[in-house]
């Protein structure tokens, strides 16, 4: 079982790479959020007159960091597509503490499996940096999956994927250890970043969230393999220096 995902963005997620520009070229405001819901591989199929009726249920967010989406506990009656910025997914346990379940990128979406099993939210969403987000109703998303098979399939297979993540961690968290986790977590960025020096795209204290580590661990850890030779650690710029030595480590650990 592979360890927890890296929070960096998938290959979904990068697809909205005018995103930015795209917003602030296009003409009224429901131009605008046609034009960026065409960029979501979800509705890439679409045609202008489903794109015209999808935009005129949705609704522009524009987020400031640590303003919130949605909050556990309340109604889901939308789904929501991160167009820029970075979303953080927590979730709340009775007993008061919480974790980061997932971190989203540009092209990732959340609210779906809520939306569609009837439930309410099971976590808190809130942005983590300057972040927009696009809201389409319960209504519209609904109808556009009875009537068009390509976006059925498609959010079959996104939700798919997320069972297969969430079934992936609980793995992870289960039968790995903490240094496991985030020496896999720490291979794949390098990995990513071609073996150059990476920087996290998030604090310390997220990503230790996100492996199911406390911060305190999490900084011990990375203590303990900069001892080793193994990373070198500047601030939140990281290096994988010795990447064998880090692979071998990571089976006996």
């Amino acid at each position: 079982m592979s360890p927890p995902p890296a929070p960096r963005p998938t290959p979904a997620a990068t697809a909205p790479t005018a995103a930015r520009s795209g917003d602030a070229a296009a003409g009224n405001p429901e131009q605008r959020v046609r034009a960026l819901l065409s960029q979501l591989p979800l509705f890439a199929s679409l045609s202008e007159s489903e794109l015209a009726q999808l935009a005129a249920a949705t609704q522009r967010r524009s987020l400031a960091p640590a303003e919130t989406i949605v909050r556990r506990g309340e109604r889901c009656s939308a789904m929501y597509f991160v167009i820029y910025g970075s979303v953080q997914l927590v979730y709340n346990a009775a007993s008061g503490s919480e974790r980061t379940v997932r971190l989203l990128a540009a092209g990732a979406s959340f609210g779906e499996a809520a939306l569609f099993s009837g439930r309410e939210h099971i976590v808190t969403a809130t942005a983590l940096a300057d972040t927009l987000v696009l809201q389409v109703s319960e209504a519209a998303i609904r109808q556009l999956v009875a009537g068009n098979n390509q976006v059925a399939q498609r959010l079959i297979a996104r939700l798919s994927e997320q069972l297969y993540m969430a079934i992936a961690d609980f793995g992870a968290f289960t039968t790995h250890s903490g240094p496991q986790r985030l020496i896999g977590y720490l291979l794949r960025e390098s990995t990513a970043s071609a073996g150059l020096p990476f920087t996290l795209d998030v604090s310390k204290r997220t990503i230790a969230s996100r492996l199911n580590l406390t911060p305190a661990h999490f900084s011990r850890i990375l203590h303990d393999l900069s001892e080793r030779g193994l990373i070198r650690v500047n601030g939140r710029e990281i290096l994988v220096l010795d990447e064998p030595g880090l692979r071998d480590y990571h089976l006996s650990a």
